[in-house]
């Protein structure tokens, strides 16, 4: 599982999209007091990242 959460990581980091929202999206919570208290991203970012990852399920299979 560690191997296609460093895939999944990866490829959204590649595509651009902030560590912050891949934290987020794999459980994690940063010990900074900006991202645990006031990050709250954008509802159309994770459209973006949605379609990114249809990209990537295309590249796998």
């Amino acid at each position: 599982m560690s191997y296609c959460r460093k895939i999944f990581a990866t490829f959204l980091r590649n595509e651009g999209v902030e560590p912050e929202l891949i934290d987020l999206l794999q459980g994690r919570i940063p010990n900074s007091v900006f991202v645990r208290y006031y990050y709250r991203p954008d509802s159309s970012k994770f459209d973006e990242i949605r379609e990114k990852l249809i990209k990537l399920k295309d590249l796998i299979s």
